[in-house]
């Protein structure tokens, strides 16, 4: 059995709270800041409730940030992990011949630069770089 070899579709961003499986804003969507704006304002229903167009703002209301972290990004309430996050998520489909070929060439590519490296033993290395100290 061979396995169909894959290319990306398009890119998607996911937006779930981490330890809840009761969040209303697990969703993907096809942009960043809409998943953003999204996730906030569903954490935000959550914890502080939407308000009324005839609220006065008397109630404590959000102070949202995001920071950006390896491989995510992280939603904060004055503050404090929310535990809302956004990620970016491929999807796949099979490969075409093309892309095949291309994915090969980049392999070999990577193959040749890794082969023409100097080669040495760890206890080399680690003597090179005390005699560079």
């Amino acid at each position: 059995m061979t396995t169909t070899r894959l290319a990306r579709a398009i890119t998607v961003f996911h937006v779930w709270m981490e330890d809840s499986h009761f969040f209303d804003g697990n969703a993907l969507y096809l942009d960043l800041e809409t998943a953003k704006t999204h996730a906030a304002y569903d954490y935000e229903g959550d914890e502080y409730g939407h308000p009324d167009e005839d609220d006065e703002g008397a109630n404590i209301r959000p102070d949202f940030t995001w920071e950006q972290v390896p491989g995510s990004w992280q939603l904060f309430d004055h503050g404090q992990d929310t535990r809302v996050r956004v990620a970016e998520r491929p999807v796949w489909r099979p490969a075409t011949a093309r892309e095949v070929k291309q994915q090969d060439a980049l392999t070999a590519a990577e193959e040749a630069e890794r082969a023409a490296r100097p080669h040495m033993s760890m206890g080399e290395a680690l003597e090179k770089l005390a005699d560079q100290s």
